[in-house]
Parts: structure tokens; sequence; C-alpha cells
């Protein structure tokens, strides 16, 4: 234990550092997200510059002010993002066993990234003493341009997975949802199984649209029926796949290139017409593409097959959570046994994919048709 650090002078530290986010965000304004029907968020943003890339990948979910937000995520920019805590408290010589930061750098390496503090503890002789609201998550990034705000990926996913996790029946998901008429299929995949191609080219032919890569999935609703909500709007798409899609794209707006997962981004604002919120789900489909298969088929599936497609979407989503250090060990039975519970009971279909993009959306059309 460092001797200099008594308690006392670690709520100073802490003082000192709530004095210097005031000052960064003074004039700040606002926003508030509906994360489907569930938290609410408020969005404090202390730069105007960052406001349009918000828009695009969160305008969906902004929602009118509420009086008591369930948490609050504050937006800093800041030349070096690791060390913005340790300057802003002038503690540069707290230690691990000292104090618990829970700081996570979402692009280690970068430079560009963010991180995460959730919680800030003294630990001394065995006793805690919580000097944060733990609802209160604070984002530092070293840059807003277009460019590398895209390379971070979905904005602010960690921190909306932590809130949402703290609900017992919603859990936030690596997953895909389409439907038609209310009846939605969710999409259980590990990334490059075509699960995203397949929603987009889908929701462009008309059919009802969620999300095609993160969504919210829930229970909490008297029935405990499972339903989904999205988060983003924009999509990611390959060179390769948004080339076949060209025509049909005609009201997608190309933000920029994602060099981090070699993809496309764009903005799906124009398309609010097709998305669903709260949106039931009647089956889970498991995409697999095969090349050499001449056309898809659609077939239910039980036993190991459907143990294969359960662990495909809870070790994506807590993949995704590791690649940027937010889940750790003891977290990840928690949310696994929660994902498995939530879809468990539902019937699970493996849709063979094949090169031809229309034929797979043609088939899943049909088969949400006959659900």
């Amino acid at each position: 234990m460092n001797r200099h650090l008594t308690e006392e002078r670690w709520k100073e530290a802490v003082r000192h550092m709530e004095s210097r986010f005031e000052r960064e965000i003074a004039g700040a304004a606002d926003c508030y997200l509906d994360l489907g029907g569930v938290k609410t968020v408020r969005l404090v943003v202390g730069d105007p510059e960052a406001w349009n890339m918000i828009r695009r990948e969160l305008g969906w979910v902004m929602t009118s002010p509420v009086a008591s937000p369930d948490a609050t995520i504050t937006l800093l920019k800041y030349d070096s993002p690791k060390d913005f805590f340790h300057d802003a408290m002038g503690l540069p010589f707290i230690h691990r066993e000292d104090a618990r930061f829970e700081v996570v750098c979402f692009c280690p390496g970068s430079g560009k990234g963010g991180v995460l503090f959730p919680t800030a503890q003294y630990n001394r002789d065995d006793q805690t003493a919580h000097l944060r609201d733990e609802n209160s998550y604070y984002y530092v990034t070293k840059s807003y341009k277009p460019e590398d705000w895209i390379n971070e990926g979905h904005v602010f996913v960690q921190m909306l997975f932590r809130i949402l996790n703290s609900e017992p029946s919603t859990c936030l998901v690596h997953g895909a949802c389409v439907g038609i008429d209310g009846h939605g299929i969710l999409m259980c995949a590990r990334g490059n199984m075509g699960k995203s191609t397949l929603a987009v080219t889908s929701m462009l032919n008309g059919m009802e649209y969620v999300s095609e890569d993160y969504l919210i999935l829930s229970q909490d609703n008297p029935e405990r029926e499972l339903r989904a909500s999205p988060i983003y709007s924009i999509i990611t798409l390959s060179p390769k796949m948004y080339n076949s899609l060209y025509e049909k794209m005609d009201k997608a707006r190309f933000i920029g290139i994602s060099h981090f997962k070699g993809k496309y981004v764009f903005d799906m604002s124009a398309y609010s017409d097709r998305l669903r919120r709260d949106y039931p789900i009647r089956a889970c489909v498991f995409p697999e593409i095969n090349p050499s298969a001449e056309e898809p088929v659609v077939e239910l599936i039980n036993g190991s097959e459907k143990s294969r497609a359960i662990t495909h979407i809870a070790h994506s989503t807590i993949f995704q959570m590791w690649s940027t250090g937010l889940i750790r060990e003891q977290q990840d039975a928690k949310t696994i046994l929660k994902i498995i519970g939530m879809v468990m009971d539902m019937p699970f279909y493996k849709i063979t994919l094949t090169t031809d993009l229309e034929a797979n959306s043609k088939i899943l059309m049909e088969f949400v048709s006959s659900l």
C-alpha cells in the first residue's frame, strides 16, 4: 500500500477529477438514448464536433429528455486517453493495489481509443469506499475525425453492454434481426458467417428490420416474450457485398471506411420506415455459407446443431467484449447463462446460404412468412 495515499487524499483526488470534468464539459450539450424501453442513458458531449458522428450512429435511439436517466455517459477529447484520469486526478503515483480504476483502452495501441471509468474505489484494510456513482461512464477520445471515429467501431457499445446487462432479463448481443408483419427471426452466428449481408439484403427487399450487428434482447414484459430492439443506425459491409448491393442502396449514406474491420460504413437513417423496436422473435436462425450449394435451404435443427447455434451467439457476444478488455472471466459465465436462458426454448433453424444474395433473401422471406 502506498503510505502517502490516505482515504482523505484519495477523496481529494476524486474531487479534483470531478472538477476537471466540470470544466471540460462546461456548456456541453446533451441528448438521451432509449435502449429498448428498458434503460434511458443521458449522453453529455463537450465538443460540438462529435455530434455529427453521434447522430449518424445513434439517431434511431435518440429520445426526449427524462428527469432521471439510468446512466450518464460523458464524452471528452484528450491527447492521451490512457493517461487522462491520472492526469485529471493529479495522482500519478497511484498503484493498482490502492485503487481500482476499471480503465479500459478500447483500441489498444492505436492511441485513439477511449477509456471507461464506471467506478472509482479506495481500498484499505479490506474496507472499500465507493466514491463515485457506478452509473457514470466516461469516454475519452483523441480525435473526432470521422476516419478515426469509425475505426473505434460502434461507439459506446462497451458501456451500453454493461448498462443493459445490469438488468436480469435484458442483454446486448452480437446478432441480427429482421422479420415480416411482426414476426421476427434472430440470426445467431459469429462474424463472417453471412448474417449481416443477409439481414441488409432482406431489409432492402422490404423486410422489417432491427439490426445487422448489435441489438438488445429483452424479456422485460409480462408475457416474458423474447423481443429485439435496435441501437445503431449504421451498417458495415465488405466492399464485395457493397458492390453486389449497390443498386439497392440508393438511400444509404456512405460515412467512411473502417480500416480496423476492412469494411465500408453507411448511415441507414433514411430507411427508418422499415425499422422496428420491441420486435417479437418467433425463431432463431443459424446462417452458414456453402459456396458450392446450388440453392439455399432452411431446415429445423435440434440437439448438437442447436447447441452449436446457441454457442455462436453467446461466444460472439463475449468475444466482442473481450476484444476491448471490458468483460472478465467472472462475468463470462453469467453473461453466457443469460443468453442461453433467453434463446434455448426458441425453435432453431439452419439456413444454408449460397453466393446468390437474392436467392438467400427470397428463401428467408418465404420462411418468415410461414411462421
